[in-house]
């Protein structure tokens, strides 16, 4: 699916009237009755027309705004996370050394000790390379450590002992009475997860936590809102991003949601 502002040249910002003053001018310069034998410019009117169509209408303006957050909270390395170090391989014992070449060479005279001399030459070759062999270390195979186990939160603070919100980071939000349970009875490593919000067309963290494996842990104090849940297992560094998470109208009517989330 495409950027629909950036089809329409328009920031995510806009306003309905720029979204239409944008659409009207891109329509007269691809309408195919200017263009008749351009089919360029025919795919570009289509998508011109895709792109007026979902954000002329609230609804469906909030869906790609939504779409566009969640792309973009996946496509991220997280934030400021994790500086991590990376060892250099170091041998533990040295590497031999062969033995330098002589500076001079022996020459032999007589003529009956030539074949002697040959004989002496091959032998000392032959023995040289199994010595070389044996003598010769194995180089060692570096194995790439790709997974790295995270030890502090992304805001340096230690994890907590149990199941908890992680020192640092604010509660943001705290209204209505909705619960998110999340549970990781299924995961055999511990995580930290981070609850976001939709604001400004923007996925904002409003709950960080600390969840050891196999346990679970209650989010309260949610309100009406779009949501998406954003976890790191611990044990290699892995990110992943739930569904979109929508709580509608649970505030005016006081029927709050009880929501469980299974990593």
């Amino acid at each position: 699916m495409q950027n629909y502002y950036d089809v329409l040249s328009v920031s995510r910002e806009a306003s309905a009237e720029v979204i239409r003053a944008a659409y009207r001018a891109l329509s007269q310069k691809y309408h195919p009755d200017r263009n008749p034998h351009d089919a360029a410019a025919n795919q570009r009117m289509i998508e011109i027309n895709q792109a007026y169509a979902v954000l002329s209408d609230p609804e469906q303006r909030r869906q790609h705004d939504l779409w566009i957050a969640r792309h973009a909270l996946q496509a991220q390395v997280s934030p400021v996370l994790l500086a991590r170090r990376q060892t250099p391989f170091e041998p533990s014992a040295p590497l031999l050394q062969l033995p330098e070449k002589p500076a001079s060479m022996v020459t032999l005279h007589e003529r009956n000790s030539v074949w002697l001399w040959l004989l002496g030459i091959a032998l000392v070759a032959v023995f040289g390379i199994v010595w070389w062999r044996v003598a010769q270390p194995q180089a060692p195979v570096m194995v790439e450590n790709q997974h790295t186990p995270v030890l502090l939160a992304p805001n340096g603070q230690l994890f907590p002992l149990k199941a908890a919100y992680v020192s640092g980071y604010p509660l943001v939000n705290q209204r209505g009475d909705n619960e998110i349970n999340v549970d990781a009875s299924a995961l055999p490593v511990p995580v930290f997860a981070q609850l976001y919000a939709l604001q400004n067309n923007k996925l904002v963290a409003i709950r960080s936590f600390y969840l050891p494996a196999g346990e679970s842990f209650t989010l309260k104090k949610i309100g009406d809102g779009d949501f998406s849940l954003q976890y790191q297992r611990l044990n290699d560094g892995q990110w992943q991003v739930s569904d979109i998470i929508r709580i509608r109208h649970t505030e005016a009517s006081h029927q709050y949601r009880q929501i469980a989330i299974n990593l």
